[in-house]
């Protein structure tokens, strides 16, 4: 027997109770197809006809003049007229302040300076400084965000007498105008046109806030300059003393010129002096402001003082920093050293942490170091090749035409040549070898496998670039001084076959200007100095192109490559110059024979190359030129023939 919930069969249940009637059919049509109601519609009662409700739409076409357009045009006016007393109320409360009335006029002004065509410039320079002065408004101004501009043109272009006092002026508010968004544009208009005297005043006001300023988004290109381009060593002395600790916020000590200094005489005082350092430096890492000569050089003389501990726990919060700290000499070692004390897994990480900024660091005079150091102590050369070089190959061309470059590809190829880098570099880098695992040797061999046949192949695509001038030259004959015997035979064919042409030439113009304007160093006025010295009466007689053959700098660079076929010629391998004999043509050879320094070329490859068929090729194309040789009287011909045994 089930067990449950009978249900009940009485007829007069609650459920027979709430059942539906039945409805006919004709009746079922009838509800079925009536329409529905539209939304909003109210039914009268007793089922009368529908009346449009509150939110109904309105039926019937739009006539002209409606409602709701008298409304629009209503809202419209009434927001015109909310925007015209809102623009009223603003001008009366600026018409409130005391200096509305001289701002209004000292703009006038200012717009007829801005204008390069006006006459009377002095004469305006001067009525403005008469009105600010007069009316004592030049702290107030140069704090605002609209006459913070007229000062900036003021000190621009004020007489060196104006321009002092209105800096005098300025002296006992420098701090809050260097913290300003607006005004600390004036402080840089300041140190950059002001008198030496002013310049001093400056940094002088500045003590005791150098590490604020320095930490601070705004005013921290402002230390960054001033320390970089106008303090002395005394004064960038007293500037790293802030960081050392908060004693040397009130007083200077002049004996104190580097960390170590600080607790020389009293060593109890290092681990103090040590995490006030640590202190600012976290500070200024924390708001990611380290792109500061002056935070680099503190960091750097934190990392080579520290303990082992300190070290890690500064590299850990540096590493992600490191793109921004390679601009100077002090935080290109300090990013080093934050690579070398690394474990692995954060080595990675900084190195994939550089691919975006590969090409600028590898072309920078600082950044490229990093590479070097890079290449010569990470162990993983795979990863070398994979994260550093197979990202420079895109731009290896433009990447090799600056001096810094060409660098860090010599290092790839040819490491630790003293001919190509200087003994103290070589030393400073020899260093990371203990952070190391792997036999230097077998790193750099390991690297020059790998990378030798896609530099081969670049030659091979664009042979006349990489004899385009000497410094280009040089680095290509180091490139294929290092090359197997099947990647050297590609790229020398192709170069031989540039050299070989009898109308190679190369523009010297872009050579001799690429030599000034590549250097950071020297400002403008130096660069047009030397422009016009080397620009001279007899410099512009000559050729913007010369022949590459004659070219003394290319000269150099072929002397090389063919030197280094002595070697080869003597393992029986192919050589430069047996490609360069085999692509002379009769019209190149002519073109040769007249020039002292083809000819020299030419002899350089008779005793570098060991080959008796190459040395016999040579004099058999020279024997139908020595009528040619004999006529001339520069020094290649004569030796060329008397060498080679032409004489008849």
């Amino acid at each position: 027997m089930s067990v449950g919930i009978k249900r009940s069969h009485n007829k007069e249940s609650v459920n027979d109770e709430i059942k539906p009637k039945k409805v006919k059919s004709s009746e079922k049509t009838k509800l079925t197809t009536k329409k529905p109601s539209p939304p909003g519609a109210i039914r009268k009662p007793g089922g009368g006809k529908k009346v449009p409700g509150k939110f109904s739409k309105p039926t019937g076409p739009k006539k002209f003049g409606d409602k709701n357009e008298k409304l629009e045009s209503n809202e419209k006016t009434d927001w015109n007229k909310l925007k015209k007393e809102k623009k009223e109320l603003k001008l009366k409360r600026k018409k409130a302040k005391d200096t509305y009335e001289v701002a209004a006029e000292v703009k006038q002004i200012y717009e007829k300076l801005k204008c390069k065509a006006t006459p009377n410039k002095k004469e305006l320079v001067e009525e403005l400084f008469k009105i600010l002065m007069k009316s004592d408004c030049v702290k107030k101004f140069v704090m605002a965000h609209d006459t913070a501009r007229i000062i900036q043109c003021l000190l621009k272009n004020a007489s060196p007498e104006l321009r002092t006092k209105i800096s005098e002026e300025l002296l006992p508010i420098i701090v809050e105008m260097s913290l300003s968004k607006y005004a600390h544009f004036c402080v840089l208009r300041m140190v950059k046109y002001g008198s030496h005297v002013i310049r001093e005043k400056i940094i002088q006001a500045m003590y005791g806030n150098i590490v604020k300023l320095a930490t601070h988004s705004i005013s921290n290109g402002i230390i960054d300059v001033i320390y970089l381009t106008w303090a002395s060593n005394k004064q960038k002395a007293y500037m790293r003393q802030e960081f050392y600790g908060g004693v040397y916020k009130t007083s200077k000590d002049d004996s104190v010129k580097k960390l170590t200094d600080t607790y020389a005489n009293a060593p109890t005082m290092k681990s103090a002096v040590l995490s006030a350092l640590k202190l600012n430096l976290e500070h200024a890492a924390n708001k990611k402001l380290v792109d500061n000569c002056l935070v680099h050089h503190v960091l750097l003389e934190y990392l080579e003082e520290c303990s082992e501990e300190q070290r890690g726990e500064m590299v850990t919060l540096f590493s992600p920093l490191i793109p921004s700290i390679i601009t100077t000499r002090e935080g290109c070692r300090a990013a080093i050293l934050c690579f070398w004390h690394s474990p692995t897994k954060e080595r990675r990480g900084i190195v994939k942490g550089l691919r975006e900024h590969l090409t600028k660091i590898t072309s920078h005079e600082q950044g490229h170091v990093l590479i070097l150091a890079i290449a010569n102590t990470m162990d993983d050369t795979k990863a070398i090749k994979k994260s550093i070089f197979d990202h420079l190959y895109e731009d290896l061309e433009s990447i090799v035409d600056t001096q810094w470059g060409r660098k860090v590809i010599e290092w790839f190829v040819q490491p630790a040549d003293k001919e190509c880098f200087h003994p103290q570099l070589i030393s400073f880098l020899e260093e990371g070898l203990q952070y190391g695992k792997k036999d230097k040797d077998i790193r750099r061999k390991e690297i020059l496998e790998q990378i030798q046949e896609p530099l081969a192949q670049k030659i091979c695509e664009n042979p006349s670039f990489w004899i385009k001038n000497g410094h280009l030259g040089l680095t290509t004959a180091i490139i294929l001084k290092n090359l197997d015997e099947n990647n050297f035979n590609k790229a020398a064919s192709a170069l031989a076959g540039v050299v070989c042409e009898p109308d190679w030439s190369v523009n010297v113009k872009d050579e001799e200007e690429d030599d000034v304007e590549k250097n950071d160093k020297l400002d403008e006025k130096t660069k047009a100095k030397i422009r016009l010295f080397t620009k001279g009466e007899e410099a512009a007689k000559t050729a913007e192109k010369m022949l590459g053959i004659e070219h003394p700098g290319l000269h150099i660079a072929l002397k090389k490559i063919i030197k280094n076929d002595k070697e080869r010629s003597a393992n029986s391998e192919p050589t430069f110059g047996s490609q360069v004999v085999k692509g002379l043509s009769e019209e190149a050879l002519s073109v040769w024979v007249e020039l002292n320094r083809a000819c020299f070329i030419l002899l350089n490859i008779y005793e570098n190359c060991e080959d008796k068929t190459v040395q016999s090729d040579l004099k058999e194309l020279l024997s139908t030129h020595l009528s040619t040789l004999k006529k001339q009287k520069h020094t290649g011909a004569k030796l060329l023939i008397d060498k080679l045994g032409l004489k008849k």
